[in-house]
């Protein structure tokens, strides 16, 4: 029987990454992501998306918390659990006078975590960290040269596969450690362009950036009992700042540009192939604290402070970047544990709200962002495994001072796969 149901949940693993197939595979596109190492995933698990974004004190035997490593100590002794998601994201994009709409859809994470002894549990998996996509014309009108078009471009994006272990050191204290492999590419690239002269010719600067380097992120977990119903869980996490080795690759051309859009180069300005240098990763730090009753009502806060403003790109610091903060609230209601319960009774409810004020301010204009998140978790029958979706609805910046504003809809599906794979046999 427990072979039968082990084979179940792994066929619920290949449907999801089936479905994950079949989403479309539109290219990321965001005129912010033009900035830093692109628009930053904060999370895209469905359970944390659908409590607000709280993750830094929640514990949870069934479900992988990779943002705080000292939540890995609350898995079973005996159980592994796999999780896996795919994320879909809707924008609509609004100046003053256009709008524009884009849609993108990849794989979300993949994480394991099992134990090693009682007080030892380890995690590893593979989550992305930011995408880059966007294209920006810019037109203007220069005294005796004429109209002057310029065209950013860029995509991309970075990800890291990480391993973790968290260590209980009491049966209220927790802590945890994440050493992560990030890598990724960024392509960028800056066309000028004078389609009024015959003068002069169409310039485009075009960089290759590659990053792969190891960084480490640390968490700790409190829990403290308030009654013989309530406890209180207080988390925090830490990320110091870190130098990621990078190499960047550089052309210049002069480009023979047609009305059509066309492009053939003319000439080769220069040519730099590798460029070793480093992208300055901030520090970070969060405190979270979540109530809880039994296993079946959970409410928490969390805040995050990010330092933008040690970033550099090849040592050089971006004025448009500053220090972030972030703040989500948060619930999750489990009615009953009981198997013969209805079902929709079994299933847990979320929902939650976040605040950012986020690292990027432009125009002297800070861009802030809102949004409410919401979300089930599916059980599955027979089983400890579940499906989970998370949704978040939200606004990203304003259409003040020449800027964009972002109206979204983020989807995540998961699922997680929990089975006791380390009981052993009585007989043989």
């Amino acid at each position: 029987m427990r072979r039968i149901k082990a084979v179940h949940s792994w066929l619920l693993v290949i449907a999801m990454l089936t479905v994950t197939n079949g989403f479309s595979q539109a290219d990321y596109s965001s005129p912010y992501s033009r900035f830093g190492i692109g628009d930053l995933l904060r999370t895209t698990h469905p359970a944390q998306m659908g409590m607000g974004g709280l993750s830094i004190a929640k514990r949870d035997a069934r479900l992988i918390n990779y943002q705080n490593p000292a939540a890995y100590t609350a898995y079973d002794s005996l159980s592994f659990v796999f999780d896996g998601g795919a994320r879909q994201h809707f924008s609509n994009w609004q100046s003053l006078d256009k709008s524009q709409r884009s849609e993108y859809s990849s794989l979300g994470y993949l994480t394991m975590g099992f134990p090693i002894t009682q007080w030892l549990k380890v995690t590893t998996g593979l989550v992305p960290v930011s995408d880059v996509g966007y294209q920006i014309n810019n037109l203007r009108n220069i005294p005796d040269i004429g109209s002057v078009e310029q065209i950013y471009e860029g995509e991309g994006g970075i990800s890291e596969f990480f391993i973790g272990g968290g260590v209980q050191l009491s049966n209220r204290l927790s802590v945890g450690a994440n050493a992560s492999y990030v890598w990724g590419d960024i392509d960028l690239s800056r066309l000028t362009y004078f389609p009024d002269s015959i003068y002069y010719w169409a310039a485009k600067v075009a960089q290759k950036r590659h990053i792969s380097d190891i960084k480490f992120s640390y968490g700790l977990q409190y829990v403290q009992p308030l009654s013989e119903e309530w406890q209180a869980t207080a988390g925090l996490t830490y990320s110091n700042a870190t130098e990621l080795s990078a190499t960047e690759q550089r052309l210049s051309t002069q480009i023979i540009r047609n009305p059509n859009g066309a492009e053939s180069v003319h000439d080769t300005v220069s040519y730099s192939p590798d460029n070793k240098g480093s992208i300055t990763m901030p520090a970070s730090y969060g405190i979270g604290l979540m109530f809880e009753k039994n296993d079946r009502l959970r409410i928490g806060v969390d805040y995050r402070h990010d330092n933008w403003e040690e970033y550099k790109a090849f040592g050089n610091p971006e004025d448009s970047l500053q220090n972030s903060n972030f703040f989500a609230i948060g619930a999750e209601l489990w009615p009953e544990h009981n198997v013969l319960s209805s079902y929709f009774r079994k299933m847990k409810y979320r929902i939650g709200f976040h605040y950012s004020d986020t690292y990027l301010n432009l125009n002297n204009t800070t861009l802030s962002e809102v949004g409410i998140g919401f979300g089930v978790g599916l059980p599955v029958q027979s089983s400890g495994s579940s499906v989970n979706l998370g949704v978040e609805i939200g606004r990203r910046g304003t259409t003040d001072n020449a800027l964009v504003k972002e109206n979204y809809i983020k989807f995540t599906l998961g699922i997680s796969i929990f089975e006791r794979w380390f009981i052993k046999r009585k007989y043989q």
